[in-house]
């Protein structure tokens, strides 16, 4: 099996071999790949909420400003309810520097430019310290790539779920 690479100062890693563990996210990227016809990604307009009606809680969507490496390139568009519960923020139409660490946000915005520049999704995992004297959870969430025009990332969605206790 491949190492996976950590993203440090976290204890998150990313997978691209994108071994989910989470039947909700499985679902998720099976959807993807349905609205994909063929292409290297779908467009948004391809994804009805209707069609993931039961995903929307933990859903996120991020427009994407080139050249997508900056936090400042990466813009909220919509976080579902159970992820403003659990990050007890809403942040929605911020730009990934505004409201997160530094360290949080130029993390995601590697994992959301590697989604970029590969058009492929990723799956990361591992344990999410978001709030200092709170519960670390252990997550796992994929990062799905959406077009306008069918060449160039102009939006990632995304679900990401707290994983269960063995």
């Amino acid at each position: 099996m491949p190492e996976l690479l950590r993203l440090s100062p976290f204890d998150l890693f990313i997978d691209p071999l994108l071994n989910l563990q989470d039947s909700r996210l499985r679902a998720l990227l099976a959807y993807w790949t349905a609205k994909r016809a063929g292409r290297p990604m779908p467009a948004r307009a391809d994804v009805s909420p209707a069609d993931i009606v039961s995903h929307l809680p933990t859903i996120f969507l991020i427009d994407v400003a080139p050249p997508a490496v900056q936090p400042t390139d990466f813009q909220v568009r919509l976080m579902g309810t159970a992820l403003n519960e659990m990050f007890e923020a809403d942040y929605t139409g911020r730009t990934l520097d505004q409201g997160m660490s530094e360290k949080a946000a130029a993390t995601l915005a590697k994992v959301l430019g590697i989604v970029c520049q590969l058009h492929r999704p990723l799956r990361i995992h591992g344990m999410l310290p978001y709030t200092a004297g709170k519960e670390t959870p252990e997550i796992e969430a994929v990062f799905l790539p959406l077009s306008v025009n069918g060449s160039e990332v102009q939006m990632a969605m995304g679900e990401l779920v707290k994983r269960a206790s063995a």
